[in-house]
C-alpha cells in the first residue's frame, strides 16, 4: 500500500486545484514544469476524497485537523493555537485519523 502521508498531500494538492473536491476540474490546470508536487490522478483523488469524508462522520475533529494539515497545509502547532490544545494532542489525532483514512483507503481499493 502506498505511504498514506504521501497519498495525504497529493490528495490535498488534488483537493486544492479544484473548485470544491466533490466536483471534476473543468479545464486542464497548467503548472509550472519545475512544479513537484504529488498529484492523484482524479480516480485515486477521488477515493481518497471519499475516505477523508467518511471521517467527517467518523471523528469531526481528526477530519478539520486532516483538511488543515494536508489541504490547508498548517502546521499541528498553528492547528493546536487555534484550538486551544498543545501540538503533540493534534499531532496524535493527525495520526489516528490517518489511520483511519489508510484503512477506508485499502477497504474502497479492495472494493474496486
Amino acid at each position: 500500500m502506498r505511504d498514506i502521508r504521501y497519498l495525504l498531500t497529493a490528495w490535498g494538492n488534488w483537493s486544492g486545484s479544484r473548485i470544491g473536491t466533490e466536483y471534476k476540474a473543468a479545464w486542464p490546470l497548467v503548472t509550472a514544469s519545475s512544479d513537484i508536487r504529488p498529484m492523484l490522478s482524479d480516480a485515486d483523488g477521488e477515493i481518497v476524497d471519499r475516505a477523508v469524508g467518511r471521517l467527517k462522520h467518523f471523528d469531526p475533529l481528526g477530519y478539520d485537523i486532516v483538511v488543515a494539515y494536508y489541504k490547508g497545509k498548517v502546521s499541528c502547532r498553528a492547528i493546536g493555537r487555534e484550538i486551544n490544545r498543545d501540538y503533540k494532542s493534534i499531532a496524535v489525532f493527525l495520526a489516528r485519523a490517518e489511520a483511519y483514512i489508510a484503512g477506508r483507503v485499502a477497504e474502497l481499493l479492495e472494493a474496486a
